[in-house]
């Protein structure tokens, strides 16, 4: 790759002889280059390897020689620029480019998108953070429980419409209602080969056990080849749906001895982990999948932490269905929201009044219009007035009247590193907080501090997201259960009342999940105010384009299922 040098020898060089029509001589380049004849010679050999000129020198001293360009340094720096972006080196490339980011971005959409190399069909998408810890017990945020799908597989599945369908159990039964037993796919195997025991599957379950959702599974047992049992200690109509949470994932029983393993997981999923550096996660086709091999051979998941993700557009389409339509309509609400949490266990909201002022004053109308004239009100953020789409919970909440807290009160505020809306709501907020004298102390989290309830006891508040990506109502149980941050922060007799309404569910059969009881109750505590719903959809002009998918605001959507449109001529 060219040096910094030769390229500013080489706009030395065109700025002198682009309009020359006449022929040269090497001792004129030699003066204007500040160099020997001999290593003027060198240079000109250089950019001719390049692509950049065509040097022909004469025969004979003082004959004049032929000098042509085939580029300016415009194209130059910009060849250069995308070169250092495909290397993931932007500073670099922003360098080169002298600080322009409109045209950094713009090489970015270009090198993002849908690409063929070397024969294969590769998929590029942006991202503001770096994506290390893919392990399922450890999928905090929402983006990490999203590739679950992807990389590993649970005994039952989702489908698109929310049944419930086999996946490394093609069938089961529930003998009772404590009692399951599931059927496996024979010779499934691992991403590094090694083949899927009843060990992997025991073992899986044995890390779940203080998990609510699974703390009834007595045993687990292997009555036959292929044959899985579990054994439950309560009635439960609906464990074949609960395996279907990211969380219940199967994972090597040699998983937790690798302190590599979240970075770099092996899973039976359909992609594979083949590169997660700082700079870009790169999934493969798994060739020895047991279900359907994905059409897509790989996707590549780029690292761009300095550039807001608003500005990341995709460089391509996605489309659904036979016919091509706008953005505007083809959308829907993303499966969750982002949400205030108050520490009700803990912190400050322990007194009613800190609980009363902390919801009524922290609203999603606040931040909203905050939001206006921010670099993220393009996400596709609307009001929520529940924690899931169409719920209304939060129109019919109570306002009680409150003492105002003391001037000069301290309230401590807590959400996840590296997150690109959090930082600018807690700016909002500690500027309403101020016109009232209190003070906000802001401290970020990451993942294995976010799962340490010593280190988060002294929170607040919290700001925290969700996605569900399904409509089926019992996805809730992941999210009230699979790191205990509502447990940690709610009264221990109210989240109880939660977990009774779940036991009694449960014990019976042809019951509907008590989804809207539960989000009522959390939002009419108090102890959870819904901020907003995100949008996800398609783009408009979706043809010759990625086909089925479904994208959120941030882009992401199931690599398994997509494919790849050819142009026709």
């Amino acid at each position: 790759m060219s040096s910094p040098r030769l390229r500013k020898q080489f706009d030395k060089l065109y700025d002198r002889y682009i309009n020359n029509t006449s022929g040269t001589q090497i001792d004129e380049i030699a003066n204007l280059l500040c160099c020997t004849r001999r290593n003027t010679r060198m240079v000109l050999n250089k950019m001719s390897d390049e692509g950049w000129i065509s040097w022909t020198p004469a025969v004979g001293r003082g004959k004049s020689s032929a000098l042509a360009f085939f580029s300016s340094p415009e194209s130059v720096n910009y060849g250069l620029a995308k070169r250092y972006i495909n290397e993931g080196k932007l500073d670099v490339a922003l360098d080169i480019l002298e600080g322009n980011q409109d045209v950094l971005l713009e090489l970015i959409h270009g090198a993002l998108g849908v690409s063929h190399e070397k024969g294969k069909q590769v998929v590029k998408l942006p991202y503001y953070r770096q994506l290390q810890t893919l392990m399922p017990s450890l999928a905090i945020r929402r983006s990490e429980q999203h590739l679950m799908q992807q990389l590993f597989n649970g005994l039952t599945q989702l489908n698109k419409r929310g049944d419930i369908e086999g996946d490394i159990a093609h069938h089961w039964d529930m003998l009772t209602p404590t009692h399951w037993r599931f059927f496996l796919r024979p010779s499934i195997a691992f991403h590094d080969g090694k083949p899927l025991t009843f060990q992997d599957i025991k073992d899986t379950f044995f890390a779940l056990s203080s998990n609510f959702v699974f703390s009834h599974i007595q045993e687990v047992t292997n009555p036959n080849l292929n044959v899985v049992d579990f054994i439950l200690t309560t009635d439960d109509y609906y464990f074949d749906s609960k395996l279907t949470q990211f969380n219940a994932k199967i994972i090597p029983n040699t998983a937790h001895e690798s302190i590599t393993y979240a970075r770099s997981p092996i899973g039976t999923g359909p992609y594979k982990v083949r590169e997660n550096s700082d700079k870009k996660l790169t999934l493969i086709a798994n060739e020895h999948y047991f279900g359907y091999r994905p059409l897509i051979d790989s996707v590549e998941v780029w690292t761009l932490p300095n550039i807001a993700p608003i500005q990341l557009k995709l460089g391509f389409e996605v489309s659904e269905g036979d016919h091509s339509v706008s953005y505007g309509e083809q959308v829907d609400a993303d499966r969750g929201c982002t949400y205030l949490l108050l520490n009700r266990q803990s912190g400050l909201a322990v007194n009613s009044d800190w609980k009363e002022y902390l919801s009524q004053t922290i609203t999603p109308l606040l931040l909203l219009n905050e939001l206006q004239n921010a670099n993220m009100n393009g996400i596709g953020l609307f009001n929520a007035y529940g924690l899931l789409p169409g719920l209304q919970h939060c129109l019919n909440r109570k306002k009680i009247a409150f003492f105002q807290p003391e001037k000069g009160s301290v309230v401590r505020l807590g959400y996840e590193t590296e997150h690109p809306l959090y930082p600018l709501l807690g700016a909002i907020i500690k500027r309403r907080l101020a016109l009232d004298g209190i003070k906000l102390v802001i401290k970020e989290f990451d993942t294995m501090e976010l799962l340490d309830s010593e280190c988060t006891v002294h929170i607040d508040i919290w700001l925290r997201g969700m996605s569900l990506g399904t409509n089926r109502p019992e996805a809730l149980l992941s999210w009230l259960f699979a790191f205990n941050e509502i447990e940690r922060a709610m009264p221990k007799n109210e989240f109880e009342h939660i977990s009774q309404l779940i036991s009694e569910w449960q014990s019976e059969p042809h019951q509907s999940f008590p989804v809207n009881q539960i989000c009522r109750y959390l939002v009419e505590t108090n102890q959870i105010t819904p901020l907003f719903h995100g949008w996800m959809g398609i783009s408009e002009d979706a043809t010759n384009s990625i086909q089925n998918a479904s994208c959120n605001g941030l882009g992401w959507f199931d690599f398994e299922k997509v494919w790849i449109k050819p142009e026709m001529n």
